[in-house]
Protein backbone atom coordinates (compact mmCIF):
# COMPACT_ATOMS: atom_id res chain seq x y z
CA UNK A 1 0.00 0.00 0.00
CA UNK A 2 2.91 2.38 0.76
CA UNK A 3 3.92 1.95 -2.96
CA UNK A 4 0.25 2.71 -4.25
CA UNK A 5 0.30 6.09 -2.43
CA UNK A 6 2.78 7.77 -4.43
CA UNK A 7 1.93 5.96 -7.33
CA UNK A 8 -1.69 7.64 -7.65
CA UNK A 9 -0.10 11.14 -6.59
CA UNK A 10 2.45 11.02 -9.27
CA UNK A 11 -0.77 9.81 -11.85
CA UNK A 12 -2.51 12.17 -10.37
CA UNK A 13 -0.04 15.37 -10.80
CA UNK A 14 0.75 14.45 -14.43
CA UNK A 15 -3.37 14.05 -15.07
CA UNK A 16 -4.25 17.37 -13.73
CA UNK A 17 -0.72 18.98 -15.50
CA UNK A 18 -2.26 17.11 -19.08
CA UNK A 19 -5.90 18.70 -18.53
CA UNK A 20 -4.36 22.09 -17.46
CA UNK A 21 -2.47 22.35 -20.74
CA UNK A 22 -5.58 20.84 -23.39
CA UNK A 23 -7.70 23.61 -21.58
CA UNK A 24 -5.32 26.06 -22.20
CA UNK A 25 -4.60 24.56 -25.94
CA UNK A 26 -8.37 24.78 -26.18
CA UNK A 27 -8.75 28.21 -25.58
CA UNK A 28 -5.96 29.76 -27.94
CA UNK A 29 -7.90 27.60 -30.46
CA UNK A 30 -11.08 28.51 -29.71
CA UNK A 31 -10.77 32.46 -28.99
CA UNK A 32 -7.93 33.28 -31.45
CA UNK A 33 -9.76 32.09 -34.82
CA UNK A 34 -12.79 33.16 -32.81
CA UNK A 35 -11.37 36.50 -32.50
CA UNK A 36 -10.06 36.82 -35.88
CA UNK A 37 -13.54 36.19 -37.71
CA UNK A 38 -14.75 38.83 -35.86
CA UNK A 39 -12.47 41.53 -37.30
CA UNK A 40 -13.49 40.41 -40.61
CA UNK A 41 -17.16 39.24 -40.22
CA UNK A 42 -20.61 40.97 -39.51
CA UNK A 43 -20.66 39.47 -35.60
CA UNK A 44 -23.60 40.11 -33.44
CA UNK A 45 -25.09 38.81 -29.81
CA UNK A 46 -27.49 36.99 -31.36
CA UNK A 47 -25.77 35.31 -34.21
CA UNK A 48 -23.13 34.75 -31.50
CA UNK A 49 -24.94 32.70 -29.35
CA UNK A 50 -26.21 30.80 -32.51
CA UNK A 51 -23.03 29.82 -33.05
CA UNK A 52 -21.97 28.86 -29.82
CA UNK A 53 -25.36 26.14 -29.77
CA UNK A 54 -24.15 24.73 -33.26
CA UNK A 55 -21.06 24.06 -31.81
CA UNK A 56 -22.00 22.96 -28.46
CA UNK A 57 -24.48 20.43 -30.71
CA UNK A 58 -21.61 19.71 -33.05
CA UNK A 59 -19.10 19.18 -30.26
CA UNK A 60 -21.45 16.44 -29.05
CA UNK A 61 -21.85 14.51 -32.09
CA UNK A 62 -17.92 15.04 -32.84
CA UNK A 63 -17.75 13.51 -29.36
CA UNK A 64 -19.80 10.27 -30.29
CA UNK A 65 -18.17 9.56 -33.97
CA UNK A 66 -15.25 9.89 -32.67
CA UNK A 67 -15.31 8.00 -29.90
CA UNK A 68 -17.37 5.13 -31.38
CA UNK A 69 -16.11 5.03 -34.87
CA UNK A 70 -12.24 5.65 -34.16
CA UNK A 71 -11.50 5.09 -30.75
CA UNK A 72 -13.02 2.14 -30.49
CA UNK A 73 -11.87 0.58 -33.66
CA UNK A 74 -10.33 -2.74 -32.84
CA UNK A 75 -7.82 -1.99 -35.72
CA UNK A 76 -7.24 2.03 -35.46
CA UNK A 77 -4.12 2.93 -33.96
CA UNK A 78 -5.72 6.21 -32.71
CA UNK A 79 -7.33 3.61 -30.47
CA UNK A 80 -4.41 3.04 -28.62
CA UNK A 81 -4.34 5.83 -25.80
CA UNK A 82 -7.83 5.30 -25.26
CA UNK A 83 -7.30 1.09 -24.60
CA UNK A 84 -5.05 1.93 -22.03
CA UNK A 85 -7.66 4.48 -20.62
CA UNK A 86 -10.26 1.38 -20.46
CA UNK A 87 -7.37 -0.86 -18.99
CA UNK A 88 -6.54 1.66 -15.99
CA UNK A 89 -9.12 2.42 -14.65
CA UNK A 90 -9.21 1.43 -10.85
CA UNK A 91 -5.38 1.54 -10.91
CA UNK A 92 -3.50 3.99 -9.02
CA UNK A 93 -2.31 5.25 -13.07
CA UNK A 94 -5.84 5.90 -13.77
CA UNK A 95 -5.51 9.24 -13.56
CA UNK A 96 -2.83 9.48 -15.71
CA UNK A 97 -5.07 8.56 -18.59
CA UNK A 98 -8.22 10.31 -17.84
CA UNK A 99 -7.82 12.88 -20.30
CA UNK A 100 -9.41 13.19 -23.39
CA UNK A 101 -6.74 14.52 -25.55
CA UNK A 102 -3.32 13.09 -24.91
CA UNK A 103 -1.93 16.29 -25.55
CA UNK A 104 -2.53 20.16 -26.76
CA UNK A 105 -1.24 18.73 -30.48
CA UNK A 106 -4.04 16.96 -30.06
CA UNK A 107 -6.13 19.45 -29.28
CA UNK A 108 -5.11 21.45 -32.67
CA UNK A 109 -5.51 18.63 -34.26
CA UNK A 110 -9.03 18.22 -32.76
CA UNK A 111 -10.02 22.22 -33.86
CA UNK A 112 -8.20 21.95 -37.23
CA UNK A 113 -9.92 18.25 -38.53
CA UNK A 114 -13.41 20.38 -37.29
CA UNK A 115 -12.60 24.02 -38.79
CA UNK A 116 -12.57 21.99 -42.79
CA UNK A 117 -15.69 21.14 -43.33
CA UNK A 118 -17.03 24.42 -40.75
CA UNK A 119 -15.18 26.85 -43.17
CA UNK A 120 -16.20 24.83 -46.38
CA UNK A 121 -20.23 25.55 -45.19
CA UNK A 122 -19.39 29.37 -43.81
CA UNK A 123 -17.72 29.94 -47.41
CA UNK A 124 -20.77 28.11 -48.96
CA UNK A 125 -23.84 28.94 -46.95
CA UNK A 126 -22.52 32.95 -46.25
CA UNK A 127 -22.86 31.81 -42.76
CA UNK A 128 -19.13 33.57 -41.63
CA UNK A 129 -21.00 35.15 -38.47
CA UNK A 130 -21.91 32.71 -37.04
CA UNK A 131 -18.24 30.77 -37.62
CA UNK A 132 -16.80 32.47 -34.55
CA UNK A 133 -19.41 31.31 -31.66
CA UNK A 134 -18.78 27.96 -33.35
CA UNK A 135 -15.12 27.81 -32.01
CA UNK A 136 -16.29 29.39 -28.91
CA UNK A 137 -18.83 26.26 -28.90
CA UNK A 138 -15.91 24.25 -29.42
CA UNK A 139 -13.79 25.62 -26.60
CA UNK A 140 -16.26 25.39 -24.19
CA UNK A 141 -17.40 21.84 -24.93
CA UNK A 142 -14.02 20.26 -25.40
CA UNK A 143 -13.04 22.00 -21.56
CA UNK A 144 -16.00 21.11 -19.60
CA UNK A 145 -16.23 17.17 -20.90
CA UNK A 146 -12.68 16.87 -20.05
CA UNK A 147 -13.46 18.80 -16.54
CA UNK A 148 -16.61 16.36 -16.33
CA UNK A 149 -14.54 13.63 -17.33
CA UNK A 150 -12.15 14.11 -14.55
CA UNK A 151 -14.35 14.68 -11.96
CA UNK A 152 -16.46 11.10 -12.43
CA UNK A 153 -12.92 9.11 -12.40
CA UNK A 154 -11.33 10.80 -10.04
CA UNK A 155 -14.88 10.73 -7.84
CA UNK A 156 -14.95 13.84 -7.26
CA UNK A 157 -17.73 16.55 -6.83
CA UNK A 158 -20.20 17.28 -9.18
CA UNK A 159 -23.17 19.22 -9.23
CA UNK A 160 -26.58 17.48 -8.66
CA UNK A 161 -27.77 17.73 -12.11
CA UNK A 162 -24.51 16.02 -13.58
CA UNK A 163 -24.83 13.16 -10.68
CA UNK A 164 -26.90 10.86 -13.16
CA UNK A 165 -23.31 11.44 -15.76
CA UNK A 166 -21.08 9.35 -13.29
CA UNK A 167 -23.56 6.63 -13.43
CA UNK A 168 -23.89 6.69 -17.57
CA UNK A 169 -20.32 6.98 -18.44
CA UNK A 170 -18.78 4.50 -15.77
CA UNK A 171 -21.90 2.18 -17.63
CA UNK A 172 -19.84 2.89 -20.68
CA UNK A 173 -16.68 1.08 -18.94
CA UNK A 174 -18.63 -1.76 -17.90
CA UNK A 175 -19.78 -2.20 -21.40
CA UNK A 176 -17.49 -0.72 -23.50
CA UNK A 177 -20.13 -0.84 -26.69
CA UNK A 178 -22.36 1.73 -25.31
CA UNK A 179 -22.78 5.34 -23.88
CA UNK A 180 -20.22 7.07 -26.33
CA UNK A 181 -20.91 10.76 -24.97
CA UNK A 182 -19.35 11.04 -21.57
CA UNK A 183 -22.04 13.11 -19.85
CA UNK A 184 -24.40 14.63 -22.23
CA UNK A 185 -25.73 11.84 -23.97
CA UNK A 186 -27.80 13.63 -27.22
CA UNK A 187 -26.28 11.32 -29.63
CA UNK A 188 -26.25 8.26 -27.66
CA UNK A 189 -30.40 8.45 -27.17
CA UNK A 190 -30.30 10.00 -31.04
CA UNK A 191 -28.53 6.43 -32.14
CA UNK A 192 -30.33 3.89 -29.46
CA UNK A 193 -26.47 3.89 -27.39
CA UNK A 194 -27.90 4.30 -24.12
CA UNK A 195 -28.61 0.39 -23.75
CA UNK A 196 -26.01 -2.23 -25.02
CA UNK A 197 -24.60 -0.92 -27.91
CA UNK A 198 -23.34 -2.27 -31.15
CA UNK A 199 -20.11 -0.29 -31.70
CA UNK A 200 -15.79 -1.98 -31.36
CA UNK A 201 -15.34 -3.00 -28.28
CA UNK A 202 -11.93 -1.89 -26.79
CA UNK A 203 -10.03 -4.74 -25.37
CA UNK A 204 -6.90 -4.31 -23.16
Amino acid sequence: MSQEVPAEARARASGRSRKRKNAIAAVLCGVLPALCLGMYSSVDGKRLLLGVLIGLIWGNGFEYAYHRWLLHHPRNPLGTGHRDHHARVGTAEEAEFVALASSPLNVFLLFAVNSIPAVLMATLFGLWGILSGVFVGWMIYLIVTEEIHWRIHMNEWLPAVLRYARAHHMSHHDVPNSRFNVFLPIFDLLLGNTGKGTGFVVKA
